[in-house]
């Protein structure tokens, strides 16, 4: 029990720690949709507040549509979106991927060539395909370092993904970052450099509230 309550506390701590020293926040001040034609850049920004390099992986131009807090492994790296009426978090209606066109690997070119020659032996046909994508969308934040990105969103309805909203009311907009540990051992280690000695964001950050202004009269 005791070994157990260990592990347990050393997990929290390194989360918590990661946590601490990356910061995710939204720039916009609000987001407004009056049209059903609308659609916003949510833009921003990763902080590393630490004095260390994080190693982040990141797909900067998609959200994550599989529901609130699951990342399937294909998809690691897509920001997570939520959306709050006051201070309750709105389910998602139905949430599909739409995997055939962002995640397709161009297996003729050269980089993918030269990546299954390096690393075939470590992955089967569909895991390589993941680790090759993955190995593309590194972000290196480096001590004090700060980034900005921009992702498009369309409100109530993100591609395939469906949000209740009624007019007027009260909402708020958040987005999270996820990577879980499982998925970074088995993708991103195998293909790693041993001589890159930088820290590799494991856990999930939350970013701040902003509020989402819908007044909406003509989207049925």
């Amino acid at each position: 029990m005791k070994h157990l309550f260990l592990v347990i506390a050393v997990f929290v701590f390194n989360n918590c720690f990661s946590q601490n020293d990356l910061e995710l926040k939204i720039i916009n001040d609000t987001i407004k949709k009056v049209s059903k034609f609308d659609n916003n850049n949510i833009v921003y920004a990763l902080k590393n507040n630490s004095n260390k390099t994080y190693l982040i992986i990141l797909d900067s131009d998609e959200f994550n549509e599989d529901g609130e807090y699951h990342v399937e492994r294909q998809f690691v790296g897509l920001p997570d979106y939520y959306i709050f009426e006051k201070k309750t978090l709105l389910p998602v209606q139905y949430a599909f991927h739409n995997g055939e066109n962002e995640f397709k690997v161009d297996k003729n070119s050269s980089d993918f060539k030269k990546f299954r020659q390096s690393y075939s032996k470590f992955f089967s046909h569909q895991d390589l395909e993941i680790a090759f994508r993955i190995s593309k969308k590194i972000v290196k934040l480096k001590p004090q370092e700060e980034k900005y990105f921009s992702t498009r969103v369309n409100f109530p309805a993100y591609k395939r993904r469906f949000i209740d909203l009624k007019n007027k009311s009260e909402y708020y907009f958040q987005i999270s970052l996820q990577t879980p540990k499982e998925i970074v051992e088995k993708y991103y280690q195998p293909i790693r450099n041993i001589n890159n000695k930088d820290s590799i964001f494991v856990g999930q950050i939350f970013s701040n509230k902003i509020p989402l202004i819908y007044k909406v009269y003509n989207d049925k």
